[in-house]
This record gives C-alpha cells, sequence and structure tokens, in this order.
C-alpha cells in the first residue's frame, strides 16, 4: 500500500542522532534476511547495535552524515540514508532505507542527492555502494546517479571428477560468482580466515585481524570474494609490499578457500580474476609466500604462471613454536609495467 503524497521534511544529523533510525534499519534487515543470497549470515546475525558500533568507527575515521525524511504528520521518520566518507575520500552509501508506506514518491532520490551533495561538496574521490544478490532490482535505481557494477567477474567454474581425489562424492561440477568484497563480507571472510590458520598451512599468523587492520592493508580494487549464491566459498586479495614509488606495482597475493568448498575450482577462478583485477590496476609484480608443505597452493599458483624465485629460511614461528621454512614465488605480467 502506498500513502497519498504528503510534505516530507529533509533534515541532516550525525552519529550523535544514529538511534533515529534504528526502527527502519530492523526493517530493512528483515528485508535483507528474506532476499539477499550473498549477505545473509551478516544480516542473520548483525544486530543494529553492531552497525551503530561500525557507523561510530566510521565517524571516528573519517566523516559520516545521516540524511532523514520525516513525515510531520505523523510525526516519525520514514526514510534515512547514512553516508560514510573515508580519510582516502571514499564515500559510501552505508545503508539506505525508505518506509514501504511511502516508496514511489522519490524519497530514495532526494536522500542519495543529498548524500552524493554532500560527498561531492567535501572532496569525495570515488563513491561506493554495495548491493547485496538477490537484491537487483535497485541496481536501476543507483544507475541513474551514475553508479554502475565496477571490476565485477562472473565465472563459471567446472572441473571434471577424474581430477579430484579418490572417494571424493561431490558433484562434478562446481559454479561459483566472483565479485569485489565490500564491507558487509567480512564476517564470511574473516571464517574463512579463521579456518585457514587453523588448519596450519597457510600463515604465520594465529588470529584473524580486526576489519579495520584488514581493510587498510589491501589493494581496494583488488579484493575478491567467490560466492555460490548463498554464502562466501572462499576470497582473495592483493596487498602492496612497499611504500617506495619504485615498487608500487608489486603486490602481494592472498588466497583462501573454505574447506567445504576445496577441490572445485574455486581457488583458480579466484587467483585468475585476482589477475586480471591486479593488471587493472597497473599491478606488474605479484609475489606469494607459501610454505613448502602447502603442495596445493605451490600448485595453484604455478598453474597461473607463478614461479618459485627462492626459499627463505625460518623466517617465522608459528603459535605452537616451530620455525618454518617460506618458498617465495613470484608472477611478473605481461599486460602491466610494459
Amino acid at each position: 500500500m502506498t500513502a497519498p503524497a504528503l510534505p516530507i521534511e529533509y533534515r541532516t544529523t550525525d552519529i550523535a542522532d544514529i538511534e533515529i533510525i534504528r526502527p527502519l534499519w530492523n526493517r530493512s534487515c528483515e528485508h535483507h534476511r528474506a532476499h539477499a543470497r550473498t549477505f545473509r549470515a551478516f544480516f542473520e546475525h548483525t544486530t543494529f547495535d553492531d552497525r551503530k558500533a561500525h557507523f561510530i568507527r566510521c565517524a571516528e575515521e573519517g566523516d559520516l552524515r545521516v540524511d532523514l525524511a520525516c513525515d510531520p504528520t505523523a510525526g516519525r521518520c520514514v526514510g534515512y540514508c547514512v553516508t560514510s566518507l573515508s580519510a582516502e575520500r571514499i564515500g559510501e552509501i552505508e545503508s539506505l532505507y525508505v518506509d514501504e508506506a511511502y516508496r514511489s514518491q522519490g524519497i530514495g532520490t532526494a536522500l542519495v542527492r543529498r548524500a552524493l551533495l554532500w560527498l561531492d561538496e567535501n572532496g569525495s574521490v570515488e563513491n561506493r555502494v554495495a548491493v547485496a544478490e538477490g537484491n537487483e532490482g535497485v541496481f536501476s535505481f543507483y544507475q541513474k546517479f551514475g553508479f554502475y557494477p565496477r571490476r565485477t567477474v562472473l565465472e563459471q567454474v567446472r572441473e571434471s571428477a577424474s581430477t579430484r581425489p579418490a572417494g571424493d562424492a561431490r558433484a562434478p561440477d562446481a559454479a561459483c560468482s566472483i565479485r569485489e568484497m565490500c564491507t558487509a563480507d567480512w564476517e564470511e571472510v574473516r571464517r574463512i580466515y579463521l579456518e585457514g590458520i587453523a588448519d596450519g598451512n597457510a600463515t604465520f599468523e594465529a588470529e584473524a585481524p580486526s576489519w579495520e587492520r584488514w581493510d587498510a592493508s589491501h589493494v581496494r580494487s583488488c579484493r575478491l570474494v567467490a560466492t555460490d549464491g548463498r554464502r562466501a566459498l572462499g576470497w582473495a586479495a592483493a596487498s602492496p609490499t612497499s611504500g617506495r614509488p619504485a615498487y608500487a606495482g608489486v603486490a602481494e597475493v592472498s588466497i583462501y578457500v573454505g574447506r567445504d568448498a576445496r577441490g572445485q575450482g574455486v581457488g583458480s577462478a579466484l587467483l585468475s580474476a585476482l589477475i586480471a583485477a591486479s593488471e587493472r590496476e597497473g599491478i606488474w609484480t605479484l609475489q606469494a609466500g607459501i610454505f613448502p608443505e602447502n603442495e596445493a597452493s605451490l600448485a595453484l599458483h604455478t598453474k597461473h604462471g607463478f614461479r618459485v624465485i627462492g626459499r627463505r629460511e625460518r623466517p617465522g614461528r608459528m603459535k605452537d613454536g616451530r620455525w618454518r621454512d617460506v618458498l617465495l614465488l613470484e608472477r611478473r605480467s605481461r599486460e602491466a609495467g610494459l
């Protein structure tokens, strides 16, 4: 049911008044629980207090604005748009929602326009919005503001049964989609990261970092997640190796695949997509540090053009006190840095 068009009052506030959007955010969350495919776990386990904490961090580390649409007759908030601006001047529409009874009145459009004007006035160099799979209907809404799907790769991953270990009864074909990672993916990314840590053959790290620490250390355009339409299967990312200008095109690869998605070609699809994304970013050399015992990872990287260039003798120690060697692998692009 759509309410008759009524005068709507717009106002702007900040993190101090964020509680006013709690009821609407909870309804937005219910919608995504029912319809989202990729972020479902996030919406099932995230509370408004969790998001409020995230909004507070955004305000502390950069800037945050909350635009409200209010019905003066009913005396309540009927829509909102939360927008952040990072210290790097990256703008993001964090959350947008309009009460169902007030839709088709241009309220969402007005809220986004106010947010984008604010970002423009404050020197934003790039603006983003994350859209969950299953909510593609909003694409056309955002496209009218100049948003478009950016560096999204869709790939059908197939593997023949003959390449799998004996006794593996999984279906002979597996499919996944690969897209850019966003903040809402972090819990799933972290879960897969922790699986890799627990398996003991992926990293010296003993625990997963905070989102803020991880986010700050990885190239934004080279962070990918593989999904099966319902959940994350794996992720890949690149991080700079040096702050010196001469090495601006050199990055280190991280790639993790969830335990129940291994052996299905997900890692190969991720690494292929990451190589393509890195070359678009102008990165000319990718490197990786891999434990010699991690034969699957060595085979994966070799398949995609990496070569072993050396061995570091006991550069790090595991949580249990064991010192371990690391093989250094490198891939020089034939597209970037020529």
